[in-house]
């Protein structure tokens, strides 16, 4: 972005000294006077912009996050038993819920989340019924899978240790990706395997959900698969993975950022206090990036 600004400055002031030097061959005084005084106007006034262009990028990316952190407007569509589960069980950590579950209780809550979402369809009178297809669905992933920035083959330059695994930054790229695309973002959700996998390597696992346009499910968006599944389908997948038969899953609203904390998505979680930058600029590049580029087409007409 500095580049760019540098090149169209210069540009400008090339162009400007051009015009200055043929324009001041041709006036009076007087009109000097008044040239060279409002010429030195929009001189200043072009740095000041400068300055503002080049140090924009911070606060934009805060206000994206704050648009994504924004609660969805759920009035209409038929999502109250997932609501209601998300109540009942998501309001603190999940992983502290799990593990003080009992497994006749994980299982009967698991039966309750797979039978929620099936058979959710927004009804026509509400009208378009929203919602993406396969081919949208699998274009998230491979979007995120092959990211300039933020790529699966990228991760380890955020993630030299392998401490934090990045599902949970991915199922954030893919909501903010969605988003751009015009998908309702009521119709967007984030589905949580909480459990012990490889050995108890990881304690949980995050996609993001997105409801299947005009089909009683939804596609589960996660790259770890490579290509997007019915959500059914990627809860049997989850469970293979699982270390003591006991994995849980819960499904939250897509602004939730954290497996431990119910809060939305906040500027110090995903870019750092100012101090410290948790994810190594993880967050920070793809955000910054992202603000760059073209709308792209969007997935809804």
């Amino acid at each position: 972005l500095l580049v760019k600004s540098f090149n169209s400055v210069f540009f400008k002031l090339i162009t400007r000294g051009t015009q200055l030097a043929y324009s001041i061959s041709r006036m009076s005084v007087l009109k000097l006077h008044v040239f060279f005084r409002s010429t030195f106007l929009q001189l200043l006034l072009l740095g000041l912009c400068v300055s503002s262009i080049s140090f924009s990028i911070p606060s934009d990316c805060e206000t994206l996050i704050a648009s994504l952190a924004m609660p969805a407007n759920n009035t209409g569509n038929n999502f109250a038993k997932l609501k209601q589960l998300e109540t009942e069980t998501a309001q603190g950590s999940l992983i502290d819920f799990q593990k003080k579950a009992t497994s006749e209780y994980i299982d009967s809550h698991n039966r309750k989340m797979e039978m929620a979402l099936k058979g959710v369809i927004r009804p026509w009178f509400f009208g378009q019924t929203g919602g993406i297809t396969f081919s949208e669905a699998d274009h998230l992933v491979s979007l995120i899978m092959y990211h300039p920035t933020n790529g699966q083959a990228k991760e380890n330059t955020f993630d030299p240790n392998q401490c934090y695994g990045f599902c949970f930054g991915r199922a954030t790229l893919i909501h903010n990706e969605a988003v751009r695309r015009k998908v309702d973002p009521s119709l967007i959700r984030k589905i949580w395997a909480v459990g012990p996998t490889e050995k108890q390597r990881w304690q949980f696992h995050v996609a993001t959900l997105i409801k299947a346009r005009d089909l009683p499910t939804w596609w589960s968006c996660d790259p770890v698969f490579d290509i997007a599944l019915d959500v059914q389908d990627w809860i049997l997948r989850m469970k293979k993975y699982s270390d003591d038969g006991r994995m849980m899953f819960f499904v939250t609203e897509a602004n939730r950022f954290s497996v431990y904390d119910p809060r939305p998505y906040s500027p110090v979680d995903l870019l750092g206090d100012g101090k410290t930058d948790y994810y190594n600029g993880y967050f920070k590049t793809y955000l910054e990036y992202s603000l760059q580029q073209p709308d792209p087409k969007p997935f809804v007409k």
